[in-house]
């Protein structure tokens, strides 16, 4: 889980808290562990790819349809650090074992997640448009939970639309899911116990 907020403005931490909660509540959160970087850098980014080599990456900050807002390595609030999108999917890339799963919980970042899918990972989740923090954090903790209780990709970005409907939310449009041309979000399940 990656969160970038330089200006201090979105509150990832919070996101990180209920994506956190969500999975320790779940039927299989013995199957999963957590790698939270809050104040992400590019080079946490490509340190997190290579040491723990994710299943899922999870970015938390700001974005628009070319490019993401990583941290400086400061204290003081800045502007941040702009990463390509393009950028971006080859740091994804750089493993030899890539994730099955990018989301990318930013404004605008669904624009990215074609080439996302068409390069890197099976799947990706972007926001087609702004999405208020608080909407973009209700989604990911339904989807996280959906994940972590056995459900498959679709079902689980399903259910996190759902969620912010069913609490009356107006952004239960904006996350989108693509998937590579062969494989089915309907049939994929990452979180599953051992026979």
């Amino acid at each position: 889980m990656l969160g970038a907020s330089s200006e201090g403005d979105l509150r990832v931490g919070r996101e990180q808290k209920r994506i956190r909660s969500a999975v320790e509540s779940a039927l299989h959160r013995d199957l999963i562990d957590l790698d939270v970087r809050p104040a992400v850098t590019a080079s946490d980014l490509l340190d997190g790819i290579t040491k723990f080599r994710p299943h899922v990456v999870h970015f938390s900050g700001h974005s628009n349809e070319d490019l993401i807002v990583f941290e400086h390595d400061t204290d003081a609030p800045h502007e941040g650090q702009v990463v390509t999108a393009r950028a971006f999917s080859r740091a994804i890339a750089a493993t030899d074992d890539p994730p099955l799963l990018v989301l990318l919980n930013a404004c605008k970042s669904a624009a990215q997640i074609d080439q996302l899918v068409a390069e890197v990972v099976p799947f990706a989740i972007g926001m087609a448009d702004s999405i208020d923090d608080g909407d973009a954090i209700n989604y990911a903790a339904q989807f996280y939970a959906s994940i972590a209780n056995g459900q498959s990709v679709r079902s689980a970005h399903l259910s996190g639309q759902a969620a912010l409907e069913m609490a009356g939310l107006d952004g239960a449009e904006l996350p989108t899911l693509a998937a590579a041309a062969d494989v089915d979000p309907g049939a994929a399940i990452l979180v599953k116990p051992a026979d």
